[in-house]
């Protein structure tokens, strides 16, 4: 093979391209039975650029990416490098400079960690070229141009011609006449001595610019007579030598066919004999075969018949029994979709009332019931929310996620203090430890986030007594418009044994255990199903009597533009809201209690309305400062009251006050124009920010 090697390599620099095609097929055959894949890597490399010579794009591309993959499989960084610096060279010489640039940019860092000058400086002047010639953009060029000076090898003449000569084309785009044609002397020199004909008629071209630009116009012509007598000649001996290359290429291509079909006759004599006697074996194997298959297939089709039969009437039977299912399935999901909707408006009442009794000094010997009605609404309202959330999933209504910006920190504080009830009736210390190096405000679905936090926080919290539960968040990577954090729910509780730990994630799977908190079981299936859909995956580390550590992976995206009331402390809103004036409009009138009451204990001035148009009619008469418009109402429901107001041309903020998620709002919703929309049953402090923030965002 070694021998064949150094015969194709010498065809190679002779130029005779159509040899070394036929040798390299013979070699890489040879190497590719031996697996030696540094020896393929090679051959690919001579192909492809034979090839590239030949004008066939096809080929040369194709030998050059399976070297690319080769040496992305084996690790091989010299070969990567070689791999990339052989495509960038093929787009380029057929017209995709784009594509060229792109390919020697991926080597450079691979060479860079091999510190590969010699690739280095090839990667980086074939990008200088590119500018120059293809884009006739020097300033672009300059700085791969210097890049390629760094690492040139001192001895590489022609390196250093080609460089030179691109360096003088700069000093000469620049007018700096003096130092290009210095520049294109050595490269004149260079490539005389390596026989770089391309750069030697560059340069000399340059030369003779320059020489013009300088008004040494005799000299200009002087040099341009010796440049054509040198190129005459040259080009003379370039027509000899193609003409031999022809020559040679079809006495190759001749030998190689008399050779295949030489071979490929001796073969179908050897073949016509024995296949004549296995002809005649085959033939009477056949016979008895087909006889044998004959009587099967008589048999076959007789039971198939009676199979069919029976076929049909199992598929009537289940397309009846799947029209029934689905029946039932469409009623289950809008049964349980109208329940979880009508179950939140009472819920924001009793938690709402819980909220403002507990707030009340008069009332303080019946905190610790009033915080357990609230515990125990709070927890009816995240049941809710689960058991809506998992009818989405079971059915064909896709999750919808919004990404929105919000504050990591109090989202975070948020959480913590909806579970303070649960912490200190498990007597357990709750701590939140977020990295200083995460930005502060990111963008993601912090309604879904929520969901999940609260139900992993909570199970840690029921399954420890009189522990430690930790969340910790963690920054994994940071680009410019991707953040991906970890996050890691850990307690030291009574840990979960292994038997056991693909089971809790199954719905309604419950572990027993012996704290008096029971839950329903769909807490991990809910946040598990969230966690793909958000392109995550939640994992588990547990030792029993020691505690479990919950974690998981996410991206969020990262935003340049903060929030208006980042630094608008609970003070601050409470401050700004004082004093102003604000219409709330819902038919329900303990709901319509609750808001009064949690607006005027901060000292905000409050009118009500119990329908749209009841609404409109005092929006009219009154200017206020804020509605907050609840959507389903009698009469005139909150979507066209909004739209009606809108047509009043009165600049009022208008926020939804609605216990329909974001992603159960309907086009109707969308488009009615509201300002913004907090969901029934909110957090207080929550509901105060937002209403400060749209008066800062959209002042009146």
């Amino acid at each position: 093979m070694d021998s064949v090697k150094e015969l194709m390599i010498a065809d190679y620099y002779k130029e005779d391209y159509s040899s070394v095609i036929l040798k390299a097929n013979d070699i890489l055959k040879i190497a590719k039975d031996n697996k030696l894949n540094n020896e393929i890597s090679k051959i690919r490399s001579f192909l492809a650029n034979s090839y590239l010579n030949l004008n066939d794009s096809i080929k040369s591309l194709e030998y050059a990416r399976k070297n690319i993959q080769l040496a992305k499989k084996l690790n091989d960084n010299t070969s990567l490098v070689g791999s990339h610096i052989d495509l960038g060279n093929i787009y380029y010489a057929f017209g995709k400079p784009d594509k060229a640039i792109n390919s020697f940019k991926e080597g450079i860092p691979v060479a860079k960690e091999d510190n590969n000058n010699l690739a280095l400086f090839f990667l980086n002047h074939n990008i200088a070229q590119i500018y120059f010639d293809h884009y006739n953009q020097h300033k672009e060029a300059k700085p791969y141009l210097d890049t390629a000076e760094l690492h040139i090898p001192k001895d590489f003449k022609i390196g250093h011609a080609g460089l030179n000569l691109y360096k003088a084309d700069y000093a000469y785009r620049i007018n700096d006449y003096d130092l290009a044609i210095d520049l294109y002397k050595q490269a004149i020199l260079l490539s005389k001595e390596t026989n770089n004909l391309d750069v030697l008629k560059k340069a000399y071209n340059g030369y003779i610019e320059c020489l013009a630009f300088k008004g040494n116009y005799q000299k200009a012509y002087d040099i341009g007579k010796l440049k054509d007598s040198l190129f005459l000649e040259q080009s003379k001996l370039e027509i000899k030598k193609s003409a031999d290359n022809l020559i040679t290429s079809l006495k190759n291509a001749k030998i190689q066919e008399e050779l295949k079909t030489e071979a490929l006759r001796n073969e179908l004599i050897v073949e016509k004999s024995e296949t004549q006697r296995k002809l005649l074996i085959f033939s009477a194997v056949v016979f008895l075969v087909l006889l044998g298959l004959l009587f099967y297939l008589l048999k076959v089709t007789k039971n198939r018949r009676k199979l069919n039969n029976e076929l049909k009437i199992k598929n009537k039977e289940y397309l009846e029994a799947k029209l029934e299912s689905e029946k039932l399935a469409e009623a289950k999901s809008r049964f349980l979709s109208t329940m979880s909707h009508e179950l939140r408006t009472p819920l924001y009442g009793i938690i709402g009332l819980s909220t403002v009794l507990n707030n009340d000094s008069n009332l303080k010997s019946h905190k610790t019931e009033l915080q357990s009605l609230k515990f125990s609404a709070d927890y009816l309202l995240n049941l809710v929310n689960d058991v809506l959330t998992l009818n989405k999933m079971d059915s064909d209504e896709k999750i919808k996620f919004e990404s929105k910006a919000f504050h990591l920190k109090d989202f975070l504080n948020n959480i913590k203090e909806s579970l303070e009830y649960l912490t200190r009736q498990t007597n357990n210390d709750l701590v939140i430890t977020l990295n200083p190096n995460i930005p502060k405000w990111i963008n993601g679905d912090q309604t879904k986030m929520s969901q999940v936090l609260i139900n992993l926080l909570g199970n840690a919290l029921k399954f420890t007594t009189n522990g430690k539960v930790e969340l910790v968040v963690s920054l994994l990577d940071l680009k410019k418009n991707d953040l991906k954090l970890k996050f890691e729910v850990k307690d030291n509780g009574q840990g979960i044994p292994i038997a056991d730990q693909q089971k809790i994630f199954e719905e309604f799977g419950q572990l027993k255990h012996k704290g008096d908190f029971q839950g329903s079981g769909l807490g991990l299936t809910i946040v598990q199903k969230l966690l793909i859909d958000m392109k995550s995956n939640i994992q588990l580390e547990s030792v029993v009597d020691e505690g479990s550590n919950f974690f998981f992976e996410i991206t969020f995206g990262t935003t340049k533009k903060k929030h208006a009331n980042e630094e608008i402390e609970d003070t601050v809103s409470i401050e700004m809201l004082r004093g102003k004036k604000i219409l709330v409009v819902d038919d329900n009138r303990i709901n319509l209690m609750v808001t009064k009451k949690t607006l005027e204990s901060h000292d905000i001035v409050v009118e009500v309305a119990t329908n749209g148009q009841e609404g409109i009619d005092k929006i009219m008469l009154t200017d206020y400062d804020l509605v907050l418009m609840d959507v389903h109402m009698p009469i005139m429901d909150g979507i066209e009251a909004t739209k009606k107001i809108r047509e009043l041309q009165k600049p009022v903020i208008v926020i939804a006050l609605t216990a329909v998620t974001q992603d159960e709002q309907d086009d109707r919703f969308k488009s009615a124009q509201f300002d913004d929309s907090i969901v029934k049953p909110y957090k207080v402090n929550e509901f105060i920010k937002t209403l400060a923030t749209n008066l800062i965002t959209k002042p009146l």
